[in-house]
């Protein structure tokens, strides 16, 4: 398949004089009288800023004249819903999601039409995507002794650097920590990586880590650094709604559609148009919404409970899971074709007690210092005794545990904190089998230490206790009568 690629020329594909009257002379129809034909195309893909449920009457006006002077042509508007027609990201990412679908294809994108930030975009997504794309442009008629149009390409160098690290504009290039948050150096490649993943748009993306590691925090991020940033991001845990409140909360319903459906309603995936959903937690859903939410990243289309009638989402996709859903699906609990789709971009988040002391530390005087400013406790501090508990203690909640360790420690106290001052879990001895000989005690509590470790996570737990395989892993549980 060839394709023609085109935003409409605002300015000069219409005399604005009078109204919006079509210009015979214009970028677009001149390609089309001289050029069209001689290049084969199969279709003329049209773009425009618009959205498609706001209607664009020039757009409209243009296809209609093309397809009555060429009937035989096939003239696709796109509508692209670009509210800043010089917001280079926002433009960069919708284009190259367009591109990418075409991937096949050989693509000719006509460069004149458009503003500045338009041709930089068209620019920087033929050198970087790697696809069959060329640029062309028009000398007009007037600079010729022959009085017609001449069609040129643009020659230019592709770079080898794979589309997923595209163009960082300045403002896209806020550091992590200019939120309330810290990043230590541990996790900066980590938020590099992110930011890589906010700038490929069309790209899902799954985060895998234990609770309270971040998951969200990183979704946001990944959010705020993308050309969606200005619209919303929604998260839900899909883990605390049973099947029927969370395909309504997702997709709405009409009047009618069950008992309680009072009203219409519309749900995330509309709410969230434009912008980011985040599903948490979704590991834990259930084979019918796996299914659903399978054909929503298929077809990029939802229906409301209680119609048969589908409408287009222009949302992206983050999710987050504690579980191995590998393994899952090897079990038959998790589809593997939307795993696939979920994770085209993989995260892994480090849990606390692998990042280190160093980092322990770092976040225990970030919150510290942030307790000390929320709760007017300026003399809040640490005794060196509390400090190093805290150093030492494995932290099986993550971040968030320490976190709220630190917010308890604000909430009581006003000066330096000691032991008694604690939490019990904290200073209490763990419950194990540490001072017994026997063999068979000490292995059945070190596979439960590991499996409460890692939340249940099978894999992770073979790996840190060393056996050789999972398998043995799996069949020591069974001999121990150990319910994961």
């Amino acid at each position: 398949m060839k394709l023609l690629i085109s935003w409409y020329a605002y300015q000069n594909d219409f005399d604005r004089r009078e109204g919006t009257q079509l210009n015979e002379n214009g970028p677009t129809m001149q390609f089309h009288e001289y050029f069209y034909e001689k290049e084969s195309y199969d279709k003329h893909i049209l773009l425009s800023t618009a959205r498609e449920k706001d209607g664009d009457l020039a757009i409209d006006l243009l296809t209609m004249s093309l397809q009555r002077k060429y009937p035989e042509r096939l003239v696709e508007p796109v509508f692209m819903d670009i509210s800043d027609p010089i917001d280079i990201p926002l433009i960069r990412s919708k284009v190259e999601g367009l591109l990418l679908t075409y991937r096949e294809a050989d693509i000719d994108i006509f460069f004149s039409p458009g503003t500045s930030a338009m041709q930089v975009s068209w620019y920087s997504c033929h050198t970087s995507l790697g696809l069959k794309t060329r640029l062309l442009q028009t000398r007009a008629s007037k600079f010729l002794p022959s009085k017609k149009p001449e069609l040129l390409e643009i020659q230019v160098q592709s770079s080898s650097v794979p589309y997923s690290a595209v163009i960082a504009e300045q403002k896209q290039q806020k550091s992590p920590t200019d939120t309330d948050y810290l990043v230590t150096k541990t996790m900066e490649p980590l938020y590099e990586r992110a930011r890589l993943v906010a700038q490929a748009d069309g790209v899902t993306c799954l985060l895998v880590g234990e609770s309270g590691t971040g998951k969200e925090h990183i979704a946001q991020y990944i959010h705020r650094q993308s050309a969606r940033a200005n619209r919303p991001f929604i998260a839900v845990n899909c883990s605390a709604l049973n099947d029927q409140l969370l395909e309504s909360r997702l997709f709405g319903y009409v009047k009618g559609a069950f008992t309680d459906a009072k009203e219409d309603r519309s749900g995330y995936f509309v709410d969230a148009d434009g912008g980011t959903l985040f599903l948490d937690e979704i590991g834990d859903i259930s084979p019918y919404m796996q299914q659903l939410l399978l054909r929503v990243l298929q077809e990029r289309e939802i229906s409301p409970i209680g119609t048969t009638k589908s409408r287009k989402v222009n949302v992206r996709i983050l999710a987050a899971t504690h579980r191995d859903l590998e393994s899952m699906c090897a079990d038959g609990a998790f589809r593997w074709d939307l795993f696939y789709r979920l994770a085209v971009v993989e995260i892994p988040l480090p849990s606390l007690q692998t990042r280190g002391e160093e980092d322990k530390k770092a976040l225990l005087a970030h919150f510290l210092k942030r307790a000390r400013k929320e709760f007017r406790k300026p003399d809040l501090s640490m005794s060196r005794e509390v400090q190093r508990l805290l150093l030492d203690y494995s932290f099986p909640g993550n971040v968030r545990e320490l976190e709220n360790v630190v917010t308890n420690m604000a909430v009581f106290n006003d000066r330096e904190v000691t032991i008694t001052d604690l939490p019990a879990r904290l200073i209490r001895p763990a419950e194990s089998a540490s001072e017994s000989l026997n063999w068979e005690v000490t292995e059945k509590n070190l596979l439960i230490r590991a499996l409460q470790h890692f939340k249940g996570n099978q894999r992770k737990s073979w790996q840190a206790v060393g056996y050789k395989s999972l398998n043995t892993f799996r069949k020591k549980l069974k001999d121990y009568g150990i319910n994961e």
